[in-house]
């Protein structure tokens, strides 16, 4: 394994090259630009003519271009051979695709030429059509509506048999085009087995209502009952995560799934049906199944019988030696909300000890009521990310340490660097967009990496640049691009307008859709702040704002708006950042249960002891991204400490 200083030389010296690239392609780029900003123009033009449906004054345009611009011919060719098309001139336009094809081996427009290749041998009823398709699809398989079109030439051309496998392949696939499929295919066409793999398909794509309904048209389609175990599972499955728990545990206790019948019997409370899966669980040795233990375990423990929790613990330890680490914290913690500080303590040392984790001291400490004995921001350097050590400085009011304001600045080869920066200059955002991914695919070299999310970060395009930087070993001249001011003018709009700080919003929009617009969670939640429709539909009224559709909350603006104001009304009931943060994730009735019965002496004791993992990891993502945030602003940590509650 290679040291720190090793992985941070080789960082340094990666930086180094990019900077130095950047240099020289930067200077060849402004002397290209000043020398050939008009050529570039003949390039915007044609494309404008075209979109206008202005063919001539396109192909003249895009010949000029292609002249003058060889840099970006493979644009050029693939728009004028639209135009081509337009013209009714399908031979010029075949032409076109053809040099594209030839003189740019290594284009990102190589896909969509070979598209529009196989639209224009159809139109030209060319019989080399089929063999495109063919070639296109062997290279290409994920793309449906290609093997839509194929299918549909097949049964156009005769060959019904080949046609309905491939209608066939897309109605299983449950993707895009999947009822355009069914559209051409019979009843008689589609078994059981190719229903039930149908709703495989949609239970993955988290497609829970049309998975639910899929399974039961199964279970009458399987006159045999060949599928009825798998299918049955399927429908609890689909039906537990629509959280219709009881609904699941009445088909789990059926069929006999042990593993999810204690899974749902636990969610529901039925710790009857529970206890008597135990035995098969500790069996089993699987770490989920283990994992289903400790949470029964924190729950006896939360009910009072912490006798009854350390006996599981106990046995846990025995059976799933894997989650020795995981099951010592079960048993230190219990120890700990039992105010046994010997026990508590004794095991916390083990941890750290064994493990390293700042977390095992911070509770340690926090147990003694003695933080500076074993400070881990003494003890240790804080690690990156590391949670419990920025709560060490919240509690001194102590500011997590600045980020120089400008990130690190990289380039790559200079013919790259100038075909994005023409087509940014032009306005072609999606087609820069679209090189800097397929450079990084191409070559994903550290400095490639850093230089492409940089540039995406410019464009806009913030989760793929965080999804490409997130390759690279983190390094602090990187910080930036590892946490982007994203949309921070509708942010900082939004903390005005609610005063609410914008890190704090911009820290639950990066845990929950990594500044993804498009994002849907497998519980329904939409957009960036990943908002439940019922919940913004309560919270939109209250803004005026009006949603007509689901999908409106995959606008920035609106999704901004509406989160925003939900997670102010959260931070003024609870009084608490970790009990709002909480109550975003798992909702503000369970928050107030958690807090009722809790009895916590601190906020940071709640923060541990949230009993969904999920919401507990949750809270320490969202927050430490928030300390993380604070590095690159001027941010009022007595503020902050004020609004977290008492540490």
């Amino acid at each position: 394994m290679r040291s720190n200083s090793e992985i941070s030389s080789k960082s340094a010296l990666t930086l180094l090259v990019a900077v130095f690239l950047l240099a020289a392609s930067g200077l060849y780029a402004d002397l290209y630009a000043e020398n050939n900003g008009d050529d570039a123009l003949h390039l915007k033009n044609g494309r404008a003519n075209l979109e206008k449906n202005n063919y001539d004054q396109a192909v003249s345009e895009l010949t000029a271009a292609l002249e003058k611009l060889p840099l970006l011919g493979d644009y050029a060719l693939l728009w004028r051979a639209s135009a081509f098309e337009g013209k009714d001139n399908i031979d010029a336009a075949l032409s076109d695709i053809s040099l594209l094809k030839d003189r740019h081996r290594d284009s990102p427009l190589l896909k969509a030429a070979r598209a529009k290749e196989i639209s224009l041998l159809k139109k030209k009823k060319d019989p080399k059509t089929a063999k495109a398709f063919q070639e296109y699809l062997s290279d290409y398989p994920s793309d449906t509506a290609l093997k839509l079109q194929y299918a549909d030439h097949l049964k156009q051309n005769g060959e019904k048999e080949h046609a309905k496998k491939l209608f066939l392949q897309i109605y299983i696939a449950a993707a895009g085009y999947s009822k355009n499929a069914l559209e051409s295919l019979s009843p008689s066409d589609i078994t059981a087995e190719d229903l039930f793999k149908r709703c495989e398909n949609l239970k993955k794509s988290w497609y829970f209502e049309e998975s639910e309904r899929c399974f039961k048209d199964v279970l009458q389609k399987d006159t045999a009952k060949k599928l009825n175990r798998d299918a049955t599972d399927g429908l609890a499955y689909s039906l537990f995560r629509q959280k219709r728990y009881g609904e699941a545990l009445k088909i789990y206790k059926e069929n006999g799934n042990r593993y999810w019948r204690a899974r749902t019997a636990f969610r529901t409370g039925d710790f009857e049906t529970l206890s008597s899966d135990l035995n098969s669980l500790f069996k089993s040795g699987d770490n989920k199944a283990g994992q289903l233990v400790l949470a029964y375990a924190a729950s006896k423990r939360r009910a009072g019988d912490s006798e009854g929790s350390l006996k599981l613990l106990n046995e846990a330890l025995v059976y799933f030696p894997s989650m020795k680490e995981d099951t010592l914290w079960a048993k230190a913690w219990t120890y700990y909300r039992n105010k046994d500080c010997k026990n508590a303590s004794e095991i916390f040392s083990q941890l750290h000890k064994s493990y390293g984790e700042s977390k095992y001291l911070y509770w340690k400490n926090r147990c003694s009521e003695n933080q500076e004995s074993g400070d881990p921001s003494k003890n240790q350097k804080a690690r990156y990310r590391d949670f419990y050590a920025y709560l060490l400085d919240l509690k001194k009011n102590k500011k997590p340490e600045a980020i120089e304001k400008e990130a690190v600045k990289v380039a790559i080869s200079s013919s790259a660097s100038e075909r994005i920066d023409t087509l940014t200059r032009l306005g072609f955002t999606n087609e820069a967009t679209g090189e800097l991914l397929h450079l990084s695919r191409k070559n994903p070299d550290s400095s490639i990496l850093i230089y492409t999310s940089s540039y995406l970060a410019k464009l806009g395009s913030y989760k793929a640049s965080v999804g490409l930087i997130s390759k690279v070993p983190y390094n602090q001249d990187l910080h930036r691009l590892y946490y982007p001011l994203a949309y921070w003018q509708e942010l900082e709009e939004e903390g005005r307008t609610n005063e609410i700080d914008p890190l704090l919003v911009l820290s639950v929009m990066r845990e929950e859709s990594r500044y993804d617009n498009e994002a849907r969670s497998i519980a329904g939640a939409l957009g960036l702040l990943q908002l439940m429709p019922q919940t913004a539909q309560r919270v939109g009224k209250s803004l005026k704002v009006s949603l007509k559709h689901n999908n409106d909350l995959y606008n920035p603006k609106t999704n901004i708006a509406i989160g925003s104001r939900y997670l102010k009304s959260l931070v003024q009931r609870f009084g608490s950042l970790p009990a709002a943060i909480a109550a975003y994730n798992a909702g503000e009735e369970a928050v107030s249960g958690w807090l009722k019965k809790g009895g916590y002496n601190g906020i940071d004791e709640f923060m541990e002891d949230i009993p969904y993992d999920e919401t507990r990891n949750y809270v320490k993502r969202v927050l430490t991204t928030y300390f993380e945030y604070m590095r690159l602003r001027d941010t009022d940590i007595s503020a902050v400490s004020k609004n977290m509650g008492k540490l």
